[in-house]
C-alpha cells in the first residue's frame, strides 16, 4: 500500500532546498510550526467553507436522492488528485506547490498557465466566502446587501452588496489577513479552533433532521432514485457545489513549505482532510433528503425549492418547527464561510508568494516578515480580492474560481511521474499504490470535472490562460530582455491538446454546449483523448539533467536578494 521511501540527501529532514536560507543569509525564512493535526485541520476546514449551506439542495436538484452517488464520485475524483499532490509534495515540501511545482518539472510555460489560473482563482475564495457570510448576516442586517424585493439567501445570485456591506467586506479581508500576519502557528491555532466547531454544527443538524423526520420513501417510492440518470449525476459533481466544496483539501499543499515532517504530514493531512469532511457532507446529504416533506416533491426533484432566507436547511428546520436548530443552522452560516476565508487568505498568499519565486511576480512578493510571513502578498491578494467583489456579481466570481482552480490541478497528476523520473532518490518520498494508474485516474478525473463544469466556464479558463501567457511573455522579453530561446517551449506542448480537447468538447458536448455529442459517447471520448494527453504530458517533462538545474538555480545564494532565473 502507501509506503514511504529515503528524504533528499542534501537538506536534511523536513526542508526543501528553496525554502532554506544559507549560512551566509540571515533573512527571515519560511517557519515549519504546522504540525499534522493543524494541517489536517487546514484541508478539512477549506473543505467545510460555505459548501455544506447549499449543497445538500442543489446536488438533490441535480441527481435527486442519487446525489449521495455524486458524492462518491466526486470524492474519489478528489482523492486521486489528492493522492497525486501527497507524493509530489512529500518531495518538493515548497510553500505555494501549485504554482512552484510545475516549474520544476515541466518548466516556465506550463508553471505561468498552472500558476496563474490557480492564483486567480485562489483570489476569488476569501471573496465568495466573505460575501456567503454577509448574505447570511443580512437576515439580521439588511442593509448588507442592496436586493430589491427583500432579504437574499446565501446562495442567490441576484443579491449584491450595498455600499456598506462592501464596507463590512473589506473589514473582514482585513482581520483574516492580520490573523495570517501574525504568522503561522497562530493561524493555525485560529482555524483549528473554528474548524472543530465546523465539525460540529453539520453533524448536529444531521442528527437532529434523522430524529425529526426520516421518510424512507423519499429515497425510491415517492420518487425515482435517479430521476435524471447518470447526465444528472455527473452535473450534480460540479454544478451541485461538490468540487467547489471538495477542492479545499488544496490548502494543505500550500501550507507544505510550513509543515512539520512534510514527506509524512503533507500526505496523511490531504488524505484524512478530505475523508473527514467527506464523511459529514454525505451524512448531511441523506438527512435532508430523507427529512423532506414528501409533498415538496410533486413537481420533481428539480422544483425542490428553499423558502427561508437562511437557505435550505434553515427553510426544512422551519417545516420540522425546530427553532433552537434555526439558530445553530444561522451560527454556522457565518462560522463555516469565516473559517473558509481565513484558510483562503493565508493559502493564497503563500500562492502568491510561489508566483513571485517562479519570477512571474515582482520580488517584492517573495519577501517575509520578521515572523517568516509574505505579508506583501497578502495585501495584494487582498487587494484583488476586495476589488473582485466589487466589480464582479456573485456568480461570476463562482464560475471564475471553478474553472481556474480544477484546471491547477492538472499538473500533480502529471507531476507524479516526472518526479520518479527526475528525483529517483529523493528522500522519504510517499509512494502512492499504481502510480501510473492513479495519476492517469487523477488526471482524467480534472479534466471530467472541468467539462461537467459547462461551456462557460472553459471559456472563462481561456482567457485566464492567454493573459498568463501575455504577461510571461511581456514580462520575459521586455523587462528582464530574455531571448526566445529562454523559454521551455517543448514542455509546455501538452498544453496545446490538452487545452483544445476541453475546449471542443465543452463546445459540442452535453454541458452547456451544441450537444453534437450523445451523452456517454462525449465523456467516453474525452476520456481517450484525456489518456492520450497524459502520456504526451509525461513526455514533455523537463530532462534529469535540466530538472536537477532548475532545483539548483531555486536554492538561496547568500548574499543575493531572489533566485537566480534558469
Amino acid at each position: 500500500m502507501l509506503a514511504i521511501d529515503n528524504q533528499f540527501k542534501t537538506n536534511g529532514p523536513g526542508r526543501d532546498a528553496s525554502e532554506m536560507s544559507s549560512s551566509t543569509n540571515d533573512k527571515p525564512t519560511l517557519k515549519r510550526d504546522v504540525g499534522l493535526i493543524s494541517l489536517t485541520l487546514i484541508a478539512a476546514g477549506g473543505i467545510l467553507g460555505s459548501g455544506w449551506l447549499f449543497s445538500p439542495l442543489l446536488t438533490a436538484q441535480e441527481a435527486g436522492p442519487a446525489s449521495i452517488i455524486s458524492w462518491v464520485i466526486g470524492a474519489f475524483a478528489m482523492l486521486m488528485v489528492a493522492l497525486c499532490f501527497a507524493e509530489v509534495s512529500s518531495v518538493l515540501p515548497v510553500a505555494g506547490g501549485i504554482a512552484r511545482i510545475p516549474r520544476y518539472t515541466h518548466g516556465d510555460i506550463t508553471a505561468a498557465v498552472i500558476g496563474w489560473t490557480a492564483w486567480v482563482g485562489y483570489c476569488t475564495q476569501a471573496p465568495i466566502e466573505v460575501s456567503v457570510v454577509l448574505r447570511y448576516a443580512a437576515q439580521t442586517f439588511p442593509w448588507l446587501i442592496s436586493e430589491t424585493g427583500g432579504t437574499a439567501m446565501a446562495h442567490s445570485d441576484n443579491a449584491e452588496l450595498s455600499l456598506l456591506g462592501f464596507a463590512v467586506a473589506g473589514g473582514l479581508l482585513i482581520v483574516f489577513v492580520l490573523i495570517n500576519a501574525i504568522g503561522a502557528a497562530a493561524f493555525a491555532r485560529a482555524n483549528s479552533a473554528i474548524t472543530w466547531l465546523k465539525f460540529a454544527v453539520p453533524m448536529v443538524i444531521a442528527v437532529v433532521f434523522i430524529a425529526s423526520r426520516f421518510d424512507t420513501a423519499n429515497f425510491s417510492q415517492t420518487a425515482e432514485f435517479a430521476p435524471y440518470g447518470w447526465h444528472g449525476i455527473f452535473s450534480a459533481v460540479s454544478a451541485g457545489g461538490i468540487v467547489f466544496a471538495l477542492i479545499g483539501f488544496r490548502h494543505a499543499i500550500d501550507m507544505a513549505g510550513e509543515t512539520r515532517n512534510p514527506s509524512r504530514n503533507v500526505p496523511l493531512a490531504l488524505i484524512f482532510g478530505l475523508l473527514i469532511p467527506l464523511v459529514i457532507y454525505i451524512i448531511l446529504q441523506v438527512a435532508f433528503i430523507g427529512a423532506l416533506d414528501p409533498a415538496e416533491l410533486k413537481n420533481g426533484w428539480a422544483k425542490v425549492e428553499s423558502a427561508h432566507g437562511l437557505g435550505p436547511l434553515a427553510a426544512l428546520s422551519a417545516s420540522l418547527g425546530i427553532s433552537w436548530l434555526t439558530a445553530v443552522i444561522y451560527g454556522g452560516a457565518l462560522i463555516g464561510p469565516a473559517g473558509g476565508a481565513l484558510v483562503a487568505t493565508g493559502s493564497n498568499a503563500r500562492l502568491a508568494f510561489g508566483l513571485a519565486r517562479n519570477h512571474f511576480l515582482p520580488a517584492l512578493f517573495e519577501k517575509l516578515s520578521k515572523r517568516g510571513i509574505p505579508v506583501s502578498s497578502l495585501v495584494l491578494n487582498f487587494i484583488i480580492g476586495f476589488a473582485l467583489i466589487m466589480a464582479l456579481s456573485f456568480k461570476n466570481i463562482v464560475t471564475i474560481n471553478s474553472a481556474a482552480i480544477v484546471l491547477s490541478f492538472s499538473i500533480g497528476p502529471v507531476a507524479v511521474l516526472a518526479l520518479r523520473r527526475q528525483m529517483p532518490n529523493a528522500k522519504k518520498r510517499f509512494r502512492i499504490p499504481m502510480p501510473r494508474l492513479t495519476a492517469v485516474l487523477g488526471f482524467t478525473v480534472s479534466a471530467l470535472i472541468v467539462y461537467w463544469s459547462n461551456l462557460t466556464s472553459m471559456l472563462v479558463l481561456l482567457v485566464i490562460v492567454v493573459a498568463s501567457l501575455l504577461t510571461l511573455f511581456i514580462k520575459r522579453l521586455l523587462v528582464d530582455h530574455k531571448p526566445w530561446s529562454s523559454f521551455d517551449f517543448r514542455e509546455a506542448i501538452w498544453l496545446v491538446p490538452f487545452l483544445g480537447s476541453l475546449t471542443l468538447f465543452s463546445w459540442l458536448g452535453n454541458y452547456g454546449g451544441l450537444k453534437l455529442i450523445p451523452f456517454g459517447w462525449d465523456m467516453l471520448l474525452l476520456v481517450i483523448v484525456t489518456i492520450g494527453n497524459f502520456f504526451i504530458a509525461n513526455w514533455c517533462a523537463l530532462s534529469v539533467d535540466k530538472a536537477a538545474r532548475y532545483r539548483e538555480a531555486h536554492k538561496p545564494v547568500g548574499g543575493l536578494d531572489r533566485d537566480m532565473p534558469p
